[in-house]
């Protein structure tokens, strides 16, 4: 489960727990506290409502939680929904003393049988913090006001006391202010601490059933304009039918395919404006209006938005995750809204198999032929990322700006989830992780319920890409079991977008090197200086990154080069280039073709990082770096091979003997054993050396032990270092053990030899 030490009480309660199932599985949070997720059957099956069973489960589960003593606390129900398959999804808020907890959800998951089946809990286990604030409501307002400017024409349209939890996990009593501009598009949050005044967070939800009314904004900046059609009515103006039209289309869609009723699930009608603006190039789900808004473009950039069932089903998406997931428009929450609604985008707008991957590009740029605003299939086609190695993230401090690092760089860092889903439904290989594709059907039911039930929260929520894994994980559990293809599919494909390991036989390791004080990298110095780096796990190299992270004045006077375990040495960077500062960048197969080499090499033992300065006037600093592997999971095996002799070593004879022994297997050595029988009256006129098939000699013995009769021993690479260049090394091949005699006057046998070999 791991934790290591569990007070009585816990000890207890998960006793209790492995009673009713002894395979279900606890996450502990890192403290052994209390835990983070359950799964398995949790309770037993019951008639009651799904509230009353789940505040019973939580409350005949409170002894697996070690809190704070004297807690007031209380347990909103906030979504209580019954989803495709008949499943129960509840989801509570935590209140203490009567304050919210931003992000406090906890969340129920129930089978049609009454089974508590799931359990995630984002409570707060204690408090520290005092829930008496310093500063007023009406301070915090005029903080909100300083940071907006003057002129804006701002309206405050709610606040509260709110508990908030910072990137520390720090906690914090915030004022939440939520604020909306004269231009009346979205509501715009602030956290302001109740006790020093400091603007912990803030950000904006603006993003770039069936009842239906479209609106004209007659080209004006006005909510909602002018009713053009409602409901089955029809009208002149094509860009309000096609809105009127294409939101019939994906209102149906979530209806058959998840019995849903609106975006909310209560029928609520589907309203738009059309013609918003003068030239407006975008739509959006504006939160505070509840509505579609749609600009007709400026004709050369785009066509009327409305057009495309893509981008109307985009943002529909958008309004169905605002009331289950629930993002902050911010960074990995902000991608993950992108995502999902680019996903659903994509299957509204393909009946039956995925044959178009791309989204907006029958209104996008329209004098260029085949132009798209996004690409799932292939993100970096238009400007995205599809990796985590290089994800986009604030600097620290940094707050999230619609306008100066587009809330965090959602829409950049969406292509790492759009990639995920191509791969999850298509399949294909990605940083060197295969995945097989699951059926259309299956995938879209995976991402359905994770988004409406496995990320539903009580409040806006700052999801990440791992809480999303872990959502998509679940659903699927629910849906078809861990064992099938389509879990293997999920766990693969988040693997190869850079998280979480893969199912198999693959293992994703990495290392880092992150010194407080940056290293010195001495001017004119070809010593220069090394860095190591441990990698404890066993298994084959398949695929290697090195990142690195130098501050230098002149790079073209570096060598850079990376030395592995099995003695390879690898140059990452040799002097080449166009002159420039500093070296912050990530070598690959294709950037480094040189790194081929260790591929195939055992991932076990120490890398280094030899960094030289080769030139005189500038020296610099090796800041970190960082190793990740793709590795093959290979199982260890032994192999015995000895060969009984009593062969004669001729005296004084610079020639010696030899004895061979071919090993058919491959393999990479992880260790060598070689025991040597010989009788010799003088064994300090000895040499033995053994020949690996590769052409290495070893060291066995090299005239030591004087006068002493017999060689009697074994050499191996667990204590004798003349041995450890057999480690990593292939195998397969001849084997030469070598003996001289290189003095007068003695004679001796060779009686016996064998090697031990245990092997990837």
């Amino acid at each position: 489960m791991g934790v290591l030490e569990l007070s009585e009480k816990q000890a207890m309660a998960v006793a209790k727990l492995m009673d009713l199932d002894p395979e279900c599985k606890i996450f502990w949070d890192s403290l052994g506290k209390f835990p983070k997720f359950i799964k398995g059957t949790l309770s037993r099956p019951s008639p009651d409502s799904p509230e009353s069973i789940a505040r019973r489960f939580l409350e005949e589960s409170r002894e697996l939680l070690e809190r704070q003593e004297g807690f007031d606390e209380k347990l909103e129900l906030v979504v209580l929904e019954t989803d495709f398959m008949g499943f129960f999804h509840v989801v509570f808020l935590q209140l203490l003393s009567g304050v919210p907890v931003f992000e406090g959800s906890v969340q129920v998951h129930i089978n049609p049988a009454g089974e508590v089946i799931a359990y995630k809990d984002f409570r707060l286990m204690e408090l520290s913090v005092s829930l008496e604030p310093n500063i007023g409501e009406p301070d915090a307002v005029k903080t909100v006001f300083e940071d907006i400017g003057p002129g804006k024409g701002t309206v405050i349209l709610s606040t509260r006391l709110m508990l908030y939890r910072d990137r520390e996990e720090q906690v914090h009593l915030v004022w939440q202010v939520e604020s909306l501009s004269s231009k009346g598009l979205a509501g715009r949050f602030y956290f302001i601490d109740a006790h020093t005044g400091e603007l912990r967070y803030k950000f904006s939800q603006i993003r770039a059933a069936l009842s239906r009314k479209t609106y004209s904004g007659h080209n004006k900046e006005v909510l909602p304009g002018e009713l053009l059609l409602e409901d089955g009515q029809a009208g002149p103006d094509e860009v309000a039918r096609a809105a009127h039209d294409n939101m019939a289309t994906v209102y149906w869609y979530f209806k058959h395919r998840f019995g849903r009723d609106s975006y909310d699930n209560r029928g609520s009608p589907l309203v738009s404006t059309v013609h918003f603006q003068k030239n407006f190039n975008n739509a959006f789900w504006s939160d505070h209006y509840k509505q579609l808004v749609f600009g007709d473009g400026d004709g050369y950039r785009w066509l009327p938005l409305a057009f495309a069932l893509d981008i109307v089903a985009h943002e529909l998406t958008h309004a169905l995750a605002a009331y289950t997931a629930k993002f902050v428009y911010s960074e990995e929450a902000g991608a993950l809204d992108e995502s999902f609604a680019d996903v659903f985008a994509v299957l509204i707008s393909n009946r039956g198999k995925i044959e178009e991957w791309e989204i907006g590009e029958g209104v996008y740029t329209p004098f260029y032929e085949g132009d798209a605003l996004r690409d799932l299939s292939d993100p970096p086609k238009y400007g995205q990322i599809d990796h985590m190695d290089n994800y986009m993230k604030l600097t620290s401090g940094e707050l999230p700006d619609q306008y100066k690092n587009d809330s965090g760089y959602v829409h950049l860092n969406s292509g790492i989830p759009n990639k995920l889903a191509y791969l999850i439904i298509a399949g294909g290989t990605h940083y060197g992780i295969s995945v097989e594709g699951i059926a259309r059907k299956k995938a879209e039911q995976i991402y359905y319920l994770a988004l409406t039930a496995y990320l539903c929260s009580a409040t806006l929520s700052r999801w990440t890409f791992r809480e999303a894994r872990y959502a998509q994980l679940n659903a699927c559990r629910q849906l078809y079991g861990e064992e099938g293809a389509e879990y293997a599919a999920i766990k693969n494909a988040w693997a190869a977008v850079g998280l979480g390991q893969p199912s198999g036989a693959l293992l994703i390791v990495k290392g880092e090197v992150s010194p407080e004080t940056p290293v010195p990298i001495p001017d004119l110095h070809p010593e220069g200086v090394l860095s190591a780096i441990d990698v404890e796990e066993e298994g084959l190299v398949k695929d290697i990154r090195v990142k690195v992270n130098i501050e230098h004045p002149y790079t073209r006077d570096l060598r850079i080069t990376l030395l592995t375990p099995a003695g390879g040495t690898v140059v990452l960077h040799d002097r080449k280039g166009l002159p420039g500062k500093n070296i912050s960048r990530t070598y690959n197969l294709g950037s480094a073709p040189k790194l081929r080499t260790c591929i195939g090499e055992r991932v076990h033992g120490k890398w280094r990082l030899w960094v030289a300065d080769h030139a005189r006037d500038h020296a610099g600093s090796l800041v970190g770096w960082g190793l990740k592997f793709l590795v093959q999971k290979a199982e260890k095996k032994e192999l015995r091979r000895e060969l009984f002799l009593w062969q004669e070593i001729p005296d004084n004879d610079s020639k010696g003997i030899e004895s061979q022994i071919y090993i058919e297997r491959p393999g990479k050595i992880v260790n060598l054993d070689v025991s040597l029988g010989i009788t010799h009256p003088w064994i300090g006129d000895l040499r033995v050396i053994l020949l690996m098939p590769s052409g290495k000699k070893l060291m066995l013995h090299n005239r030591t032990g004087y006068s002493r009769r017999e060689i009697k021993k074994v050499c191996s690479t667990k204590w004798d270092e003349d041995l450890q260049a057999a480690v990593s090394k292939e195998m397969k091949g001849t084997w030469t053990l070598k003996v001289f005699d290189l003095a007068e006057r003695d004679t001796g046998t060779l009686d016996s030899w064998g090697m031990c070999i245990v092997y990837e």
